[in-house]
């Protein structure tokens, strides 16, 4: 199976899991691929799963949006004793009503929309985190696989160090060569041995930063595999620019643009009076007789019309269509420059690839030919190896942009497709 399409379905069949995630998901015991360590951070992500109490959150608010107004209950007694002929129990007036806010103008159905966009919103920040996630687990999983080249091509360059020694003490031995050259060669095996060392620590770094994606702080696997040098032509910029709107920074303004509308049409039902019913009974002490009491309250907007919310509502909605437009602009812009330095890393790599590389393998043989024979010197030698390692060096960096910018416009454009790294990679070539 294609690995982005696997990863589109690793995504969405993954999402219960990240909502009751809880402890860390368990490691394969097999070499790590990147489509077990989406699935794993889908399942285990932290920062994933805290967003599952916001979606529920926001349909609690959901449900309070559609209570109706609490009815009320009042005990009013008057008349109470006083002096002269009010100074006895028996004029006293006890009433005891209930009352009911009724509210006009549709408040009850408008509350409840703004409380359903909300809702979607919530659900909209979920999915933006989800492929930040898928994003930030790529680009980990990347750094790990550019980290195991870069210790696999510092074990070439030790052996080759090695090997110039050997060459070179056997020269000394003859007489044919000096001992500095021996002494350099030694400097530059002892060099090798320690950019071996870091390439050592720093993919010890990059593993534990991976597994910290699905909450593990001490890494289990042992390999990541992928093809790292497997590449592809871009498609057409204009083809990832119509795409831009699944975004979902830029698309959750459209449900935004309803929730300011639904806020809006809220803010004018504000200027509708509620009215407030009242029922009870009373009784009279001094008959021993009871009757009905019915009342109707109106407030009156003399001074709180609602105005202000309505105006606060508008200017929020303005807002939210300049954020849109803004935010639409700068993707824009991030798309075209991430393209560019796409395109440039694809052309990098091929050139690497048919050209450089073989050219710079061939010097390499032919000084180390020339060198057994006594027409280069040490140096020259030291030099075209030298060069080969920094290609190579130069080769893996074009390989990890390339990746990387490919899941940078994966993520621009909304998709959880991301880099194309086949789980299984072909037998092993020259980089």
């Amino acid at each position: 199976m294609n690995i982005r399409n696997t990863l589109w379905t690793l995504a969405w069949l993954s999402v219960p899991l990240a909502l009751s995630a809880e402890e860390p998901a368990s490691e394969p015991a097999k070499p790590l691929t990147l489509a077990n360590a989406v699935a794993l951070s889908l399942a285990g992500n932290p920062a994933l799963a805290a967003y599952n109490y916001d979606l529920r959150a926001s349909e609690a608010q959901r449900i309070r949006a559609g209570y109706f107004p609490n009815p009320g209950v009042g005990l009013e007694v008057e008349n109470l004793p006083g002096s002269g002929s009010r100074s006895g129990a028996d004029t006293t007036e006890t009433t005891l009503r209930l009352s009911q806010v009724i509210e006009l103008g549709g408040k009850r159905s408008r509350r409840i929309a703004e409380a359903r966009l909300t809702g979607s919103l919530a659900a909209w920040d979920y999915e933006t985190r989800r492929l930040d996630v898928l994003a930030d687990t790529t680009q980990r999983f990347i750094e790990v696989m550019a980290a195991q080249e870069r210790l696999a091509l510092t074990e070439e360059a030790t052996m080759l160090t090695q090997a110039e020694l050997s060459a070179v003490a056997e020269r000394v031995k003859a007489a044919r060569n000096s001992v500095v050259e021996q002494r350099r060669a030694e400097i530059a095996v002892a060099r090798a041995k320690l950019d071996h060392a870091q390439a050592q620590h720093a993919l010890l770094s990059a593993r534990k930063s991976l597994t910290a994606s699905w909450g593990n702080e001490t890494p289990a696997f042992t390999v990541a595999r992928a093809n790292f040098f497997n590449t592809r032509r871009p498609e057409a910029f204009g083809s990832l620019m119509a795409r831009i709107g699944s975004n979902p920074d830029l698309a959750r303004f459209a449900i935004e643009a309803r929730l300011r509308d639904a806020q809006l049409r809220l803010a004018r039902t504000r200027g509708v009076p509620d009215v407030t019913l009242t029922a009870g009974i009373r009784q009279f002490a001094d008959e021993n007789e009871w009757a009905g009491v019915f009342g109707v309250a109106v407030p009156l907007p003399f001074f709180d019309r609602g105005q202000a919310d309505l105006y606060e509502a508008l200017r929020l909605q303005g807002k939210t269509e300049a954020l849109g437009r803004a935010i639409r602009v700068a993707l824009a812009v991030q798309l075209f420059a991430t393209y560019q330095e796409l395109l440039y890393s694809v052309t990098e790599l091929e050139t690497m690839a048919k050209e450089i590389l073989p050219a710079a393998q061939e010097v390499l043989k032919a000084t180390e030919e020339g060198y057994r024979q006594g027409r280069f010197s040490y140096l020259e030698l030291a030099d075209a190896r030298r060069s080969l390692i920094e290609l190579r060096t130069q080769n893996i960096e074009a390989a990890f942009n390339y990746h990387k910018y490919q899941a940078e416009i994966d993520r621009l454009i909304g998709t959880a497709a991301l880099a194309p790294l086949d789980p299984e990679p072909p037998a092993k070539s020259k980089n």
